[in-house]
């Protein structure tokens, strides 16, 4: 897998807000916030069933740490997650730890490289795989090296951005975030060029990959000096960019992000589901977005409905069968499907702070049919490499109806998916040509969300049939007739697809 340059679409991502996540063992809640880190008297200590503050001043803290989430592994890959990606952990004022004071330390009131340790250990046991968020265009004002620049001392002067006056560059004007000045050669051989930088020093104590915060402004320059300080050392490890936009330039070759948080489907998805995208342009959006990027930036980025950034799924579309189907696109559309933690269980919350609300650990108060519904699509594809690295082929630009429709194949001439996600009130009932050469005339074609329906391919088209608020997913079945198969291997001849 080390070789493999995209290890990474073949994940599931759960993203954790480490202080909203779990208390670990023996701690309590009171106990574990009477501890000496949370004594400043700025600080607001909640109780786990407590809501946020609102307005947030990052300054309310519920506990959470690496060690809660260590102790409740076998939960997160029960759901079928893979890999774990975890908000900055580094130390910083706030609970939200954007605003780092040292890049080299975990923060104790997470447990501290004590802590992250064995939770490495632990995931790398179950095969599975963490990713870590890296803030490296700005810093905390209360930053060491910030406190030498601004008296002047070398080299940290040189690695802000100052006018004569004394003011600073600082992340869109918010002054107790100055910027760093990132491409000066000292700084960056502690964030990424030394073996004992920031990047490196992670990724050698286990750590896969990061994921960079406002990626824009770290610049497109930058992310091709790291993969380049990271390629001899690290050769598998991922760096993935937070761009709140189309980001065909930020992860398309090889002096790029290798993903992105995948913001343009995101809002396509759920504003057609909202009913403010039309499901053409729902359709060309995935073939944008899918073509913008290429194939290897399209499965690895990173395929979100909801984040600490955002609304919950729950929030954003009420209804309970809209959120399934954008549950399906997220699952089968080309990306890395992200999963908030809570969302596999129907939690609620609105925009920050009520999206970062603690998770919910009373089973009573679980969706029992939305986890079933999580498990179930994250199985389906697992065990379909169509779903995970398959091309895209857009399908529903040709259709008037309100769904989205399309193909996904790998090289294999018998791993192939027709998607259909029928946003209507009404029935899909459609003959869907499918430009591809090897579904077979007469290929029994069978629905992963409905076991009994069972379809043959026609001449190069499958007559589709979807419920109103519905999605099929149909997957060549050549089990069902007896001493014959429609995947001969003779068809699997090198240059034949």
């Amino acid at each position: 897998m080390n070789n493999d340059p995209l290890w990474m679409a073949d994940q599931v991502t759960y993203q954790i807000f480490p202080d909203r996540f779990a208390i670990g063992k023996p701690h309590t809640s009171e106990s574990k916030l009477a501890l000496p880190v949370y004594g400043d008297p700025s600080y607001s200590r909640r109780r786990w069933d407590e809501m946020p503050e609102n307005p947030s001043r990052g300054k309310d803290f519920f506990g959470g740490d690496l060690q809660g989430i260590t102790d409740r592994l076998d939960y997160i890959q029960d759901i079928g997650v893979t890999t774990l990606y975890l908000t900055p952990i580094f130390i910083a004022p706030s609970n939200h730890k954007y605003d780092t004071t040292d890049f080299f330390t975990v923060d104790p009131q997470f447990g501290g490289e004590k802590a992250l340790k064995p939770l490495v250990r632990e995931l790398k046991r179950r095969k599975m795989r963490l990713i870590l968020d890296a803030v490296f265009n700005h810093v905390s004002d209360s930053h060491p090296w910030f406190h030498a620049a601004r008296s002047g001392q070398k080299p940290y002067r040189d690695f802000f951005t100052f006018s004569e006056n004394g003011e600073y560059e600082c992340w869109r004007g918010h002054r107790h975030m100055p910027e760093l000045k990132l491409e000066n050669a000292a700084l960056q051989k502690l964030l990424f060029w030394g073996k004992d930088s920031v990047l490196q020093k992670y990724l050698d104590l286990g750590v896969d990959g990061w994921r960079f915060d406002v990626a824009v402004d770290v610049g497109l320059g930058i992310v091709r000096d790291m993969r380049k300080a990271l390629r001899q050392r690290f050769p598998s490890a991922v760096l993935l960019g937070e761009v709140m936009g189309f980001a065909g330039d930020w992860c398309n070759g090889d002096q790029a992000f290798h993903g992105v948080m995948n913001y343009y489907f995101r809002d396509a998805v759920l504003g057609w589901l909202g009913g403010e995208v039309s499901a053409r342009q729902m359709n060309h959006a995935a073939e944008e977005y899918y073509r913008g990027y290429g194939h290897g930036g399209a499965v690895r980025s990173w395929n979100m409905l909801s984040s600490h950034d955002t609304p919950r799924l729950r929030w954003t579309i009420h209804d309970a069968a809209q959120r399934r189907l954008a549950v399906v696109a997220q699952f089968t559309l080309p990306g890395v499907p992200f999963v908030y933690y809570g969302e596999e269980i129907g939690m609620d919350g609105g925009h920050d702070p009520d999206c970062r609300r603690p998770m919910i650990w009373d089973e009573n108060r679980w969706d029992r049919e939305t986890l079933a519904f999580y498990k179930k699509i994250i199985g389906i594809r697992q065990s379909h490499a169509a779903l995970r690295r398959g091309e895209l082929m857009v399908l529903g630009h040709k259709m008037e109806d309100e769904a989205l429709v399309f193909l996904r194949h790998t090289d294999q001439i018998n791993e192939t998916a027709l998607v259909a996600v029928n946003n209507s009130s009404q029935p899909l009932r459609r003959i869907v040509f499918t430009p591809y050469s090897h579904l077979y005339h007469a290929l029994p074609m069978k629905n992963l969300l409905d076991s009994s329906q069972v379809v043959n391919m026609e001449a190069g088209n499958l007559r589709v049939e979807v419920p109103p608020r519905s999605a099929a997913i149909f997957v060549p079945d050549d089990t069902r007739l007896k001493n014959y198969r429609f995947f001969k291997p003779r068809n699997l001849a090198r240059g034949i697809r």
